[in-house]
């Protein structure tokens, strides 16, 4: 059986290959992979199949003292996000944490202990804070997982995603978002075989690492990035030549940013630039257009969760064919009308679509390639 994955779904595929001898060879397991030996081409040829696209999406937004306009900024215009995902239907999630989740960990029980409770606690139990966010203060709705069939869904997101400024100070969006995602309060967010973006709105660098001491130096006590790709590779049982997630930033790129927003609070983010450069991600700029900022990030979301993997096959690539729902799709880079197509990625062997031709839910994909090499 030869598998491939389509949007982040293995299935089971059938492949023609001709090489001139009349004969079947059928292949065994749950439908079976079919090879059929025929007499006029040397292609592999992906049998139609349907595009199931999943997109788990986690928000790390930093709710310190200096983040208002920049949340007012995302709730003005996160439509230029969430409409081309839901333009093609897509089966996604969207969750809330922040840049202090990480107060969940035991290391924190004695910031929880203080009294009077800490206010960026809100309330609740230690671990709570580690929990998705519906909404801040005496605003909620009640939601902490939007999807398709969430009722208002801008606005709900706009609640949750609104989270204001007191927040703590020590903005460790790294160690947070790995302490929602190992939070019971979210088990199941991440669902096997999707497609895992997060997206990370700080004016802050991250300085996560094991102690509860804030640390604004790029010391040895950090946390190193690759732990990070390592621990998102694990979450969604992905590899280096088949990543099915991505962190993407809207943060402070530049001294310019940095320049006409600062008031002593801010930093370039270094190190999250670095893990959305590590991952395929965006790098977002946080004094650029919004909107067009948005429409980057989500145009590389459905990009990446929709790429065709080739698994163990490396094509050739100028013997490609590709269509979907029965057009053929051009190769980007040679489509005169310059409105996207696919790609081929040698260095993970995949291919991708982009632009106008992102498929979309329920597309039947079809590929024909012929191999660098023929084994069974």
């Amino acid at each position: 059986m030869i598998p491939y994955a389509f949007g982040g779904t293995m299935k089971s595929v059938a492949f023609w290959l001709v090489v001139g001898m009349p004969w079947l060879l059928m292949g065994c397991g749950n439908g079976g992979s079919t090879y059929s030996l025929l007499a006029d081409s040397q292609s592999f040829q992906q049998n139609s199949a349907q595009q199931n696209t999943q997109i788990d999406i986690l928000w790390v937004i930093d709710n310190s003292g200096s983040m208002a306009s920049s949340q007012t900024n995302l709730a003005n215009n996160f439509p230029s996000f969430i409409n081309k995902i839901v333009d093609k239907n897509y089966d996604f999630q969207l969750a809330v944490t922040t840049s202090d989740a990480f107060l969940s960990l035991p290391i924190f029980t004695n910031f929880y202990n203080q009294s009077p409770k800490p206010i960026y606690y809100g309330g609740g139990t230690q671990e709570a804070i580690a929990g998705f966010r519906d909404g801040v203060g005496n605003n909620h709705t009640g939601l902490t997982i939007l999807n398709p069939t969430s009722p208002n869904l801008v606005s709900n997101f706009i609640v949750n995603a609104t989270q204001g400024t007191s927040g703590y100070g020590d903005e460790r969006s790294l160690q947070s978002l790995k302490a929602a995602l190992e939070s019971p309060l979210n088990a199941g967010f991440v669902r096997p075989g999707a497609f895992l973006a997060v997206i990370i709105l700080t004016d802050e660098d991250d300085f996560s690492h094991d102690g509860t001491a804030a640390l604004s130096s790029y010391t040895g006590q950090l946390h190193a990035l690759d732990s990070y790709v390592t621990f998102l590779d694990g979450v969604t049982n992905s590899t280096a030549s088949s990543r099915r997630y991505s962190v993407n930033t809207i943060s402070v790129n530049d001294q310019t940013c940095l320049n006409s927003i600062f008031n002593g609070a801010q930093k370039i983010g270094v190190r999250v630039g670095e893990l959305a450069e590590a991952t395929g991600g965006i790098k977002g700029d946080l004094c650029g257009d919004f909107a067009e900022e948005l429409d980057l990030i989500s145009q590389s979301i459905v990009e990446l969760s929709t790429q065709f993997y080739f698994g163990s096959k490396i094509p050739v690539p100028s013997t490609i064919r590709v269509s979907v729902n029965g057009q053929t799709v051009p190769e980007a880079s040679a489509n005169p009308a310059q409105n996207g197509g696919w790609t081929y990625k040698p260095e993970n062997n995949t291919l991708v679509f982009t632009g106008d031709y992102v498929p979309p839910q329920g597309a039947s994909i079809a590929v024909t390639f012929d191999p660098e090499s023929i084994t069974f």
